[in-house]
């Protein structure tokens, strides 16, 4: 046997493309064109589907517009309501409508009644104050126009004060007088507040107050209906003299000129749009109230119209139309305690028996009350200071305006039985 001889491969040809017929050709190319239709129908699809989500995300959101511009319409139609009904009433206004006629019983106000002007509200303030602006702006409100027409500069030089009436012909039992040219601290504020006051100083009438002539009192409007009844003054949120505490020295001598008197002043501040940090604006309410004497509660914000500003803001407008309100309602108080005092001075020169609670303090009518009920004195600090401040100094005075200064006074029922008791006993 010879060796053994390994055997050569062998290699087989093998025809893939055998079993391969035209059908199945077809057939091939038919499964891919189905293929690729079906991915192009998908994705057709998902782009109409995207397209739909789109549209309806914006048609939302053009709806939700809508529907904002609606309730801004609705709002902007509430308050223009709002606007004209309070500009209504305040055209259709006469003396005794913020507290009722019946709350002048027994006080003759027929002056007041009869007046042309009505109730008259001084305007006091520095210059940059806006002052102007603010009359500018109850102008706009009342009248419904454009512009105002109150001088946004002061006219005249430091110690000339040029008295202007406003509002005066809307038919109204009210008006605003302009003091143009107060406000400079100095030794002749005192004569020249006293002066506008009691209606010395006749609408129009230039006063040099550092000039030798002086206002002659029997030349004067000096009759009840021509004084100030209430007084507004204005201040600047950006004063800084208001800002570092330096009014409260300044304001001393207007403020001692209207606490003895009864006048309780309505503050008003201006340029609160330019007070960047809102929470300040509690710090400078209480910096006012401190420089005028009004109580916090009537010392109100506002952002004033300004000469370029032509649209119509009735929040504004509105603000303003409360200002004119609380004057109002603090004017008629004044009036009547003012009138009682008088009818208290009559009734002491007519007969002066009988009168020990007319002379008797708030002071000494507490003491009275805290002895009888063994009440710490100290409960009763925060009451008479309320009472000082509207001028409520006797107990006749209490008296008389109980109905009024109940709901105002912060204590309990129970010490407001007390001093009812004690009144009316």
């Amino acid at each position: 046997m010879g060796v053994g001889r390994s055997k050569e491969p062998r290699v087989v040809y093998v025809d893939k493309y055998h079993d391969i017929t035209d059908q199945k050709v077809r057939e091939a190319k038919e499964r891919k064109a189905r293929e690729l239709r079906e991915q192009a129908e998908r994705e057709r699809r998902q782009i109409e589907e995207a397209e739909r989500r789109e549209e309806e995300r914006r048609r939302q959101l053009q709806q939700q517009e809508e529907q904002e511009k609606q309730r801004h319409a609705a709002q902007l139609r509430k308050l223009q309501d709002e606007a004209l009904g309070e500009r209504k009433k305040l055209l259709l206004y006469n003396f005794g409508d913020k507290h009722g006629l019946r709350n002048f019983t027994g006080v003759d106000i027929s002056d007041m009644q009869s007046s042309d002007r009505g109730l008259r509200i001084g305007m006091f303030g520095p210059s940059g104050s806006g002052k102007s602006c603010f009359i500018n702006t109850c102008e706009r409100a009342m009248k419904l126009t454009t512009k105002g027409t109150c001088e946004t500069q002061t006219s005249g030089a430091e110690g000339t004060i040029l008295v202007q009436e406003y509002l005066d012909d809307v038919g109204s039992k009210f008006c605003m007088v302009d003091t143009r040219g107060f406000f400079h601290f100095n030794v002749n504020e005192y004569r020249a507040m006293t002066n506008i006051v009691y209606g010395r100083i006749l609408p129009g009438e230039k006063i040099d107050l550092e000039g030798k002539k002086d206002v002659d009192k029997d030349d004067s409007w000096d009759t009840f209906p021509h004084w100030l009844h209430a007084i507004v003054i204005v201040l600047s949120a950006r004063d800084p003299l208001l800002l570092n505490g330096q009014h409260v020295t300044n304001l001393n001598t207007i403020r001692e000129f209207m606490r003895p008197r009864g006048i309780a002043p309505v503050t008003v501040v201006t340029h609160v749009d330019e007070v960047k940090d809102k929470s300040e604006l509690d710090k400078i309410k209480l910096k006012a109230s401190a420089a005028t004497g009004s109580p916090q509660s009537h010392v109100f914000f506002i952002e004033n119209y300004h000469p370029e500003h032509d649209d119509r803001d009735f929040n504004i407008e509105l603000r303003a139309m409360e200002i004119i309100n609380s004057a109002l309602v603090v004017g008629e108080r004044y009036v009547k305690i003012h009138k009682q005092q008088q009818q208290y001075a009559e009734e002491e020169k007519r007969a002066a028996a009988g009168q020990a609670s007319a002379k008797e303090s708030v002071d000494d009518f507490f003491r009275r009350l805290c002895d009888n009920k063994h009440i710490p004195f100290d409960k009763f600090g925060p009451v008479i200071a309320t009472l000082t401040e509207e001028d409520i100094t006797t107990t006749k005075l209490l008296r008389d305006n109980w109905d009024d200064l109940e709901a105002e006074l912060q204590i309990s029922s129970r010490m407001k039985t007390y001093i009812k008791e004690a009144l009316f006993e």
